[in-house]
């Protein structure tokens, strides 16, 4: 197949392009950067240097592929243009600034999406998009059936936009990720827990730090997306997860013990002075199942666990 990938270069498109290049595709990718695209080329694909905003062209480049995998996502301002950037805090005027970053998420989001799936309409062609495990209904272990909780941010709006081609001759899925997805080079969730227990010199967890979080493996939940593209059913949710339920007590407690700083309960009133923009997060008990993707697929996660991992790559110079 020939293969369309948005955010080709990320932390985990990067690992979908190696993963469908080692398994026979052909790619070619999306990178905001001449820089990016030399990576892409130096892999054996084929780059295309735009931004989710250039809808022709990722309409077009779409119509031309076998299928779609969407991973480009904005995780910041250096992920913004000045106009984004200008809307983000005019509306952290108007409702708070997590609020302002997700409504410009999702109308970015969608609008790539919509492009993306008009290129493949009445194709019969894959469209897999990444979603996420947070906030699904909290205190259970979600499954595939479920659907995010609404009255709080999440990524629900990549799986509406998808799914709303489905009618319209596209085989779309999602695959929903854990919020740490781990490995080598990882920038995500627990680099930056890490380093506030550095900075701070405290690893904290809220309440008894009994809420449980999901984790996976960069390289297998690129694994999962190149199943979906090949074998995945419209309107499917795939659960990107390694680990269903990890106590945060003890996520916390290895950061202590490896940086030597205690392990400490703190209310979820402290959580944000502590933990910045992660701190809404923390407390969250998220567990979710992947029973049904591995059936389904027959996905079965071979990396690494999570602490396993912290403990080969997350306490090194280069992590501080």
């Amino acid at each position: 197949m020939h293969v369309f990938v948005t955010g080709a270069t990320g932390w985990i498109g990067s690992a979908v392009v190696e993963e469908l290049l080692s398994a026979g595709h052909n790619v070619s990718g999306l990178t905001t950067s001449a820089a990016g695209a030399q990576k892409l080329q130096k892999m054996g694909a084929k780059a295309y240097v735009g931004k989710l905003g250039q809808h022709d062209l990722l309409r077009k480049s779409a119509a031309e592929s076998d299928g779609v995998i969407h991973t480009a996502f904005i995780h910041g301002l250096s992920s913004m243009s000045l106009g984004m950037r200008v809307r983000l805090f005019a509306g952290a005027l108007n409702g708070g600034i997590v609020s302002s970053f997700m409504r410009i998420l999702a109308e970015t989001e969608s609008g790539a999406i919509g492009a993306l799936g008009s290129g493949l309409e009445n194709s019969g062609r894959p469209l897999v998009v990444a979603s996420g495990i947070l906030y699904l209904p909290q205190g259970k272990v979600a499954t595939e059936k479920d659907s995010h909780v609404s009255n709080v941010p999440n990524r629900s709006f990549s799986e509406r936009a998808a799914f709303n081609f489905i009618q319209r001759g596209v085989r779309a899925s999602a695959v929903r990720l854990a919020p740490t997805v781990h490995g080598d080079g990882d920038h995500g969730f627990i680099p930056h827990i890490v380093q506030a227990a550095r900075k701070n010199g405290v690893s904290p967890y809220i309440g008894d730090g009994a809420n449980r979080w999901t984790a996976v493996h960069r390289l297998d939940a690129a694994k999962l997306f190149r199943l979906a593209l090949e074998k995945g059913e419209a309107g499917a949710k795939y659960h990107g997860v390694g680990e269903a339920g990890i106590p945060f007590q003890d996520i916390a407690s290895l950061i202590a013990t490896r940086l030597n700083v205690p392990a400490v309960s703190i209310p979820t009133s402290k959580a944000a002075k502590h933990f910045g923009m992660l701190g809404g997060f923390i407390g969250l008990d998220n567990p979710a199942s992947n029973e049904w993707t591995r059936q389904t697929l027959g996905w079965n996660p071979e990396q690494r666990g999570l602490f396993a991992d912290m403990d080969a790559h997350y306490f090194n110079s280069a992590a501080k």
